[in-house]
């Protein structure tokens, strides 16, 4: 693991994702997310199966939101959910949040009982902007002061 200096996340490597991995790997990424709450895995090719096969190590998965097309985004695994700006060769869309849509949100705050973790597998990153921030909420509530901690 190489730390990224930041108040969360560690990059991973020599772990291969699309293979099988046995129990002593799984904990140590498990541990390592639950230190570093943000792991990096750099350099995989992953099929939407081994995606979703080391996702599941993590906890039972959601169901991806309908898109406007009335389906998921990959009705074959309806788990994923496609981030894209790209149209088809019949101009549709293959994504959800356009060029630019999203500019600030966050995953899942909206229900009683939020994830555990997240998975986002990037296929094709622009060589400037398509940044993905993360927020470390620990660290954010822990700054504060006791006086404001006390607040109800």
């Amino acid at each position: 693991m190489i730390s990224t200096g930041a108040v969360l996340g560690v990059d991973i490597e020599g772990i291969d994702l699309a293979g099988i991995l046995d129990t002593e790997t799984i904990n140590a990424i498990k541990a390592a997310q639950a230190k570093h709450l943000v792991l990096r895995f750099r350099g995989q090719n992953l099929r939407d199966e081994d995606l979703l096969r080391f996702s599941r190590h993590f906890g039972p998965l959601d169901q991806a939101p309908v898109n406007s097309y009335g389906t998921t985004w990959a009705p074959e695994n309806p788990e994923i959910n496609a981030i894209s700006n790209i149209l088809d060769y019949e101009g549709l869309r293959i994504g959800g949040l356009d060029d630019g849509e999203a500019q600030w949100h966050a995953d899942m705050t909206y229900v009683e009982t939020p994830v555990h973790a997240c998975a986002l597998y990037a296929i094709e990153v622009p060589k400037t902007g398509g940044n993905t921030d993360f927020a470390n909420m620990f660290a954010a509530y822990d700054a504060l002061s006791t006086e404001i901690k006390e607040r109800q």
